[in-house]
């Protein structure tokens, strides 16, 4: 459906550059990365709100890299939302379609069904200005649907809205994807929004594109320290690749059974996500390939689902460690107690330090 070859944009100072995604029609594809990283130039030159300078731009096959904004065919919800104050609901969601001079005939339909899905219908009259910050972002989003767009951009549509509101709106969008084979591509900053809403992700760092690929892999698999840190991944320790098969983690307590191509001696970081740090009991048989380190937990958090451990090694490195609610209720888990974790070989992978 969109595909993005070899694109760079600049806005001011800040170069986008060297930017390759696809998006297949049905999907939703999420646009991570901090506050500066280009996400937002990015959607621009998709939008057609921001020339290329390099490469080009294609929707359902069809190069659409110089045409104007309107000619695109594309449904837009921006961050401020963009909502005409002087015109009613019904007006701001007839706007779209007016504009590109779609017949009522064949928008209505459609536009009905949207207002019934969203439950806007008692709104129609009001002008926005007196609609809450839920009730604005449903208008915006139907808006943007009410044309039929071949692609949905989303610019950090829920940022200001609460977390149960937002989540009630996760569900929304993902409710009408499914009904109206909707293809979208969103913009955040957040990756509970991303993990939730988006099959597959880009991460982008400083303008470039630093991983593309399905969630899972993008989540479980940082393909660099830069992608690790802003995924919040905290467990990184620096080590030195000693042959195909191992690597020395002086933090983990030496050798540990990582594979990997890297040359000998290449300076690198292991790390491991925190849900796969494994909570040991004393009497635990030892399992293959698994690495243990004995010391004291630091902190125990419960978080209602889930629970956050800090654990301090004999060695004294920090390592941060999830589990299930349940697990730290069963066995007492608390600040100041002795344990024993287990790395588990299968779930250690290496990065380039500083790549």
């Amino acid at each position: 459906m969109l595909e993005i070859e070899g694109l760079g944009a600049q806005a001011g100072t800040f170069r986008l550059a060297d930017i390759a995604l696809s998006i297949a029609a049905g999907e939703c594809h999420a646009v991570l990365g901090p506050s500066g990283s280009g996400k937002s130039t990015l959607l621009a030159a998709v939008l057609g709100t921001l020339p290329v300078t390099t490469g080009c731009i294609r929707l359902a096959g069809a190069d659409i890299t110089k045409l104007p904004t309107e000619r695109r065919q594309l449904g837009y919800v921006p961050q401020q939302l963009g909502l005409f104050p002087h015109l009613s609901v019904i007006d701001n969601l007839r706007y779209g379609a007016r504009a590109r001079r779609v017949p009522e005939a064949e928008y209505r339909p459609l536009l009905d069904r949207l207002v019934e899905v969203t439950g806007i219908d008692t709104l129609l009259d009001r002008r926005t200005a007196t609609l809450s910050g839920g009730e604005r972002q449903r208008v915006a989003l139907v808006r943007a649907l009410v044309a039929n767009p071949r692609l949905v951009l989303l610019d950090e549509p829920f940022t200001a809205l609460n977390e149960s509101l937002r989540r009630e709106l996760w569900w929304l969008v993902k409710a009408l994807q499914k009904e109206r084979g909707l293809t979208v591509m969103i913009v955040t900053h957040d990756l509970a929004e991303a993990h939730f809403l988006a099959d597959h992700i880009t991460v982008l760092i400083d303008g470039r594109q630093e991983q593309s690929g399905d969630r899972a892999t993008v989540y479980r698999r940082p393909a660099s320290e830069a992608v690790a840190r802003f995924l919040g991944l905290k467990n990184l320790f620096a080590a030195r690749r000693l042959d195909a098969h191992g690597v020395d983690c002086p933090a983990l307590g030496g050798r540990l059974p990582v594979g990997g191509d890297d040359p000998s001696g290449a300076e690198l970081l292991v790390a491991i996500r925190p849900e796969h740090v494994a909570l040991r009991q004393a009497g635990d048989p030892p399992r293959a390939g698994e690495t243990r380190l004995s010391g004291r937990f630091e902190a125990a958090i419960d978080l209602g689902e889930a629970a956050l451990l800090h654990f301090r090694t004999d060695g004294g490195t920090l390592l941060e460690a999830r589990c299930g609610s349940r697990i730290l209720r069963k066995f007492g888990y608390r600040a100041g107690m002795p344990g024993m974790v287990g790395l588990p070989a299968q779930d250690i992978f290496c990065l380039r330090k500083g790549a």
